[in-house]
């Protein structure tokens, strides 16, 4: 399925944004930056294909398309949309660092080109570049008050993103991870920052705190959507697509909804449930071991499970968005977007 219109319309506008917040900065950390950006090269040549799908971006401008469809509200969004890109590369690169994952979108990781240190300091430049970004909605005709609406909102949220993932890499060491444990995780992880992006752009576009907060409660649930496919790709996926292992996830014992859903469908199957514990309890997983739970997962009918929750988050954000008022030719560009999230292959 390729990437629908409404969501790659805004690219270049987001992406001239982020560089105009990064600027002419020279010391060798920010060709690092842009590399992580998918901009260059490691050896600082330019690319001129994109890295990433720049979902979360697109969300901030169709959601105040959506409120508001006038080129000021654009203008105002471009700011949000580009500091919410910057916070998920941020993330993208600590993420790669904490699960040793060597590809993203085809190449080496930051990381794995220039060591844990410098990925480390990549990611929290990204994190300041965002809050470099959303300031200047100030010169985009944005109210201070509401920019500092808008910090509140993404600060927050990317806090939860960061509790998140701190859920996730907990949970890799127990094996008593149940379904709700996995919604709460992923409520965090991925959910609050889809949430952050439909807020923002609503923030920017009207200043409205209320309907705001309604399109952020939607994203959230669009983000256990998002990650219950993105779950199903880490298995199921193929890697020439997602640009990362099929069975990295498996091998790092996260604890995705395939394998918290088989857990729970083999309690009564005490050699299912077996099967999956000798390797979720052990150091090291061979390829083998792989072999063997996507066995158990295909037995216990997992993908298909996979795909009818991804399919009720998807339903409860439609809902949610019914719920909002919004114009009707946005509102439709934002449902596109979502059907896009929930059945894509990458």
């Amino acid at each position: 399925m390729d990437l629908p219109l409404v969501l790659a319309q805004p690219h270049d506008a987001v992406q001239a944004e982020m560089r105009a917040a990064l600027g002419e900065r020279t010391l060798p950390i920010y060709q690092m930056v842009r590399y992580a950006l998918g901009w260059v090269e490691a050896d600082g040549a330019p690319r001129s294909d994109a890295a990433g799908k720049g979902i979360r971006p697109a969300l901030t401008t169709l959601a105040a398309q959506a409120l508001d469809p006038s080129p000021a509200a654009q203008r105002r969004a471009l700011p949000a949309a580009a500091a919410v890109e910057f916070v998920h590369n941020f993330s993208l690169v600590h993420d790669d660092v904490q699960d040793r994952d060597d590809q993203r979108h085809h190449r080496p990781t930051v990381w794995r080109q220039w060591g844990d240190a410098q990925a480390i300091n990549v990611g929290d430049a990204l994190r300041e570049l965002a809050q470099i970004a959303l300031n200047r909605a100030t010169h985009a005709g944005a109210h201070p008050a509401t920019v500092l609406a808008a910090t509140d909102t993404l600060n927050r949220c990317a806090l939860d993103m960061i509790e998140g993932q701190y859920l996730d890499l907990e949970y890799e060491l127990r094996d008593d991870v149940s379904v709700d444990d996995y919604l709460t995780m992923v409520e965090r992880k991925t959910g609050a920052m889809l949430g952050c992006s439909l807020a923002l752009g609503a923030l920017l576009a009207t200043g409205d705190a209320h309907v705001a907060a309604q399109l952020e409660q939607a994203g959230r649930r669009l983000g256990l959507a998002f990650q219950i496919r993105d779950d199903a790709l880490g298995i199921w996926g193929d890697s020439a697509a997602t640009g990362k292992s099929a069975d990295n996830d498996i091998r790092r014992r996260k604890k995705s909804f395939p394998i918290v859903h088989a857990f729970a469908e083999a309690a009564a199957d005490p050699d299912a449930r077996a099967a999956l514990a000798r390797v979720y309890q052990q150091d090291q997983v061979s390829d083998q071991d792989v072999h063997d739970v996507t066995r158990e997962l295909d037995a216990l009918d997992t993908r298909a499970a996979a795909e009818r929750a991804a399919d009720q988050h998807h339903q409860a954000f439609l809902q949610a968005l019914a719920a909002c008022d919004l114009h009707a030719p946005g509102r439709a560009a934002l449902e596109q977007a979502a059907r896009f999230i929930v059945l894509r292959a990458y």
